[in-house]
């Protein structure tokens, strides 16, 4: 578009130095955000203009109980094992309002859209407008505690729990000002690769210095800060990184560089200890793809056997390392879950993906995988670039021909690092969330299609979860459980012997 000519301004204000542009215009290059994104980290809205016609306030939301709705106790009996939803309402029962950010999003919406609770908003004043200087936020006595344990001294790990809200960023950034204070020399950060600082008015960046992946020199996690009571049944652990594929809207390859693994006795270690220990029945492999050294993941299975290791385990999989015999072997020694990324049916979008594969080749694995006695989850990504409406078609006929247990149904995060995010520069506001259940981009044609899958989908007894939300209504946890998700699904949902 040809560049305008600016008339006049409606506010005859400047509100950011010449310095406060450089850095805007510094982080807008070194994070990939828009300009106003940057700018707006630096000036918080309510000291942009000393103007009573403006309103530059910020809102708290809080939760109120709905005094309209007359069956409260019904609803706590009829609701109980929501845990969440009925510690809200204990609380409001004891106070007149509360914080919404100190609850789940799940809890808060299917209480509103059953009439239980309100939203009321009150205005927050962060920050004094009058002149006066902006005083430092004192830590309180728990934050305090917390900021004299940490000995900077010495080189060890800290892990600060606390729910959201909870003043953790304050002990961070306190901790990071006092390394700072001690630093004679600033000069010295030099040596510290991926890092930028300020040194007279002059931003360095240093050293971009490549990550190199050495997964297999790494410890076992320590486990023994968590509270396993506090989280699901099933188990996580990875015993690699990286993948031999290069997907263009995969961060794995171009992060990681390479595949690295842990070797199959470290791995089976690892097994026992969460099973011996953490008491688990269910463990899911994390790995990007787990079956890329099939020799490390025979020698895995026959230690599990000659150890007689009873558990279940889910992995993720590439097409491209499937083997029959192989996974046949991992079914006998617990493996009952599967996740193909296959992300598209039209051997269009494929090849711009960069993931070229055989349609009837995976029709094959998913049927002879299903046969086995696998619980079969694949994911499709729905609005990838240059996607039209026959691409939409070919992925739904495919999907209802493969008709997976579960299925992951993505609109694309366009992942900084990635080449699908540098080859598409004209989208805005691109998307890093995974988990989005909105499109990008808007775009009417594709909108029906994808509307008609899910509406077959319901049609073959899927359950459709479009949020958070609707897990609140989902019951059904059979072996032949279906489900299609825009929202992340459980690990070890419907594993069974």
């Amino acid at each position: 578009f040809e560049m305008k000519e600016i008339i006049s301004l409606d506010m005859p204000y400047f509100h950011l130095n010449e310095e406060q542009l450089e850095i805007g215009k510094f982080i807008k290059e070194k994070t990939l955000c828009p300009l106003i994104s940057a700018y707006q980290t630096i000036l918080p809205s309510s000291l942009k203009i000393n103007d009573k016609s403006h309103d530059y306030s910020k809102y708290q939301t809080y939760l109120i109980l709905n005094k309209e709705f007359n069956h409260l106790d019904d609803y706590i009996q009829k609701n109980n094992r929501f845990e969440g939803q009925i510690s809200l309402i204990n609380d409001l029962k004891d106070k007149d309002k509360v914080l919404k950010d100190n609850y789940s999003i799940s809890s808060v919406k299917t209480l509103i859209k059953n009439g239980v609770i309100k939203e009321v908003k009150e205005r927050l004043y962060r920050i004094n407008n009058s002149g006066s200087n902006k005083s430092n936020i004192a830590m309180n006595m728990e934050q305090l505690n917390v900021f004299n344990s940490v000995n900077l001294n010495e080189y060890n790990i800290y892990l600060l729990q606390g729910v959201t809200g909870s003043g953790k960023t304050l002990v961070y950034m306190e901790l990071i000002n006092k390394v700072i204070e001690n630093i004679y020399d600033i000069t010295s950060l030099k040596s510290i690769p991926n890092i930028a600082y300020k040194d007279s008015n002059k931003i360095i960046v240093t050293e971009h210095k490549i990550i190199e992946n050495k997964f297999n020199e790494l410890d076992t996690i320590d486990r023994s800060i968590l509270e396993f009571d506090n989280y699901m049944d099933t188990r996580t652990m990875i015993s690699s990184r990286g993948c031999i594929g290069t997907c263009k809207f995969c961060t794995t390859p171009y992060f990681f560089k390479k595949w690295n693994g842990r070797n199959a006795e470290s791995v089976v270690e690892e097994i026992e200890m969460l099973k011996n220990k953490y008491n688990a029945k269910k463990i899911m492999f994390l790995d990007d793809n787990l079956l890329v050294d099939k020799e490390r993941i025979n020698k895995i299975c026959d230690l599990l056997k000659e150890k007689n290791i009873k558990c279940l385990y889910g992995c993720l999989c590439s097409i491209s390392c499937y083997d029959y015999e192989l996974v046949k072997k991992m079914y006998n020694v617990g493996f009952r879950w599967i996740h193909f990324g296959l992300e598209s049916g039209s051997e269009t979008i494929l090849k711009k993906m960069n993931k070229e594969m055989d349609l009837d080749r995976i029709r094959k694995i998913v049927k002879e995988v299903k046969s086995i006695g696998y619980r079969v989850r694949t994911s499709f990504i729905l609005d990838y670039p240059g996607s039209t409406k026959e691409d939409i078609i070919k992925t739904k006929n495919f999907i209802l021909d493969l008709e997976p247990h579960e299925l992951r149904l993505h609109y694309l995060a366009y992942r900084v690092g990635t080449p699908v995010f540098y080859e598409n520069k004209d989208v805005k506001n691109k998307s890093q969330y995974i988990h989005s259940n909105k499109p990008n981009i808007y775009n009417e044609e594709l909108t029906k299609e994808i509307n008609n899958l899910l509406k077959e989908l319901k049609n073959k007894n899927y359950n459709i979860i479009y949020d958070e939300c609707d897990w609140n209504e989902y019951n059904n946890k059979d072996v032949d459980t279906k489900i299609a998700a825009f929202t992340p699904i459980k690990y070890g949902m419907c594993w069974y012997e």
